[in-house]
């Protein structure tokens, strides 16, 4: 898969905890918009709360103009998934959130068995694939972003690239890549899926072979000081051709630097990264979050929402039959079948098993 558009926004996976939020005591938002209308039916006064990584000032416009066309007030608080995620834990018995929008799947499991969410079965949520279905969870997701084995094709041999994740422990691979970090929903989803490969499906128990295998992983990449910045040259000369991250980065970083990036379809599939929306069970303005989840996630809303901000591919099928290189992009990739429910059941010990015997 040969691709070099820029069409998935940058900011998307790269950080649990990417937009800082400042100054904010519970219950007193930090936001972002404010636009004029009324409340609908018989909902609380004031502005709808949208907990999200969205609400920065590339995507956080767009919806505030749209949700003003639909007579929606909007404030957004605005963080990482991690940080809102423990936000909303922590409010958990006073919630000030109306609406989480735009948290990765796991996060939205942990926020949903906290019961902090009400069920709710948006308008297009019949549209949705049963790839994408979460049973009974009361949320619904959004969107889709592979989690790429991807490289620098004009330095590296199509017989030299990794068949699977799994073969990036091999000798060969050594200081070829850096593993994106494991505090990130990028680093998580690529522990799941490495994992996931050696895991009973039924508990999640992962066997010492699999712990061995993401060892080695983990261990072969190129290990970089925190906080420096990712080191685009070095990708660029071939001296680290492998980029496992997110498809947008690949795609951009490639972009930006002058070389084609292609896309490994690796043995056993590709893990995909969601993003949900849920209603805030104790919400004072319910209708109008059902009228918000209602339009935001529908097919014209979607598609016009990334052709402008470059946002992660929508979900909805009628959505992405609007995006037509959104679409091709992901159609060479083939999907890892994950249990994204035990995965996040799961995830806590794993990273502490990380933490403790892999990292040191």
């Amino acid at each position: 898969m040969g691709v070099s558009r820029r069409t998935i926004l940058l900011a998307g996976l790269g950080s649990a905890a990417a937009v800082p939020l400042v100054g904010c005591a519970p219950g007193t938002p930090t936001t972002t918009g404010g636009t004029t209308g009324a409340p609908t039916g018989q909902d609380a006064g004031g502005p709808l709360v949208v907990y999200s990584p969205w609400g920065d000032d590339m995507r956080a416009p767009f919806i505030l103009e749209g949700a003003q066309e639909q007579g929606i007030e909007i404030e957004f608080v605005m963080g990482g998934g991690g940080e809102l995620t423990s936000r909303l834990l922590a409010e958990r018995n006073n919630s000030q959130a109306d609406v989480v929008l735009g948290i990765g799947v796991p996060q939205m499991f942990q926020i949903a068995d906290a019961g902090i969410l009400s069920p709710y079965s948006p308008s297009w949520e019949d549209k949705i694939p049963e790839a994408f279905s979460v049973g009974d969870a009361p949320f619904t997701l959004l969107s889709q972003t592979p989690i790429v084995l991807a490289y620098n094709a004009d330095r590296l041999a199509p017989a030299d690239v990794p068949t699977s994740w799994d073969a990036l422990a091999e000798s060969r691979y050594k200081d070829k890549y850096i593993f994106p970090g494991v505090t990130s929903q990028t680093g998580q989803a690529a522990v799941a899926g490495i994992l996931w490969r050696h895991a009973d499906q039924q508990t999640g128990e992962v066997s010492e072979q699999g712990w061995e295998a993401l060892t080695a992983i983990i261990k072969n990449a190129r290990q970089v000081p925190a906080g420096q910045a990712y080191d685009w040259a070095k990708v660029a000369s071939g001296e680290i051709p492998l980029i496992p991250s997110w498809l947008g980065f690949a795609l951009t970083g490639g972009e930006d630097n002058g070389f084609n990036v292609e896309i490994a379809d690796t043995e056993g599939g590709t893990p995909f990264i969601s993003t949900g929306v849920g209603l805030v069970a104790n919400s004072k303005r319910q209708e109008t979050a059902k009228k918000f989840i209602d339009w935001f996630g529908g097919a014209d809303f979607q598609a016009s929402f990334v052709e402008a901000t470059n946002n992660d591919a929508p979900v909805n099928p009628e959505a992405l039959d609007q995006l037509p290189e959104v679409k091709e992009q992901l159609a060479g990739i083939t999907p890892q079948p994950l249990d994204w429910k035990l995965v996040s059941e799961q995830m806590p010990g794993w990273l502490q098993r990380i933490q403790l015997e892999i990292l040191g």
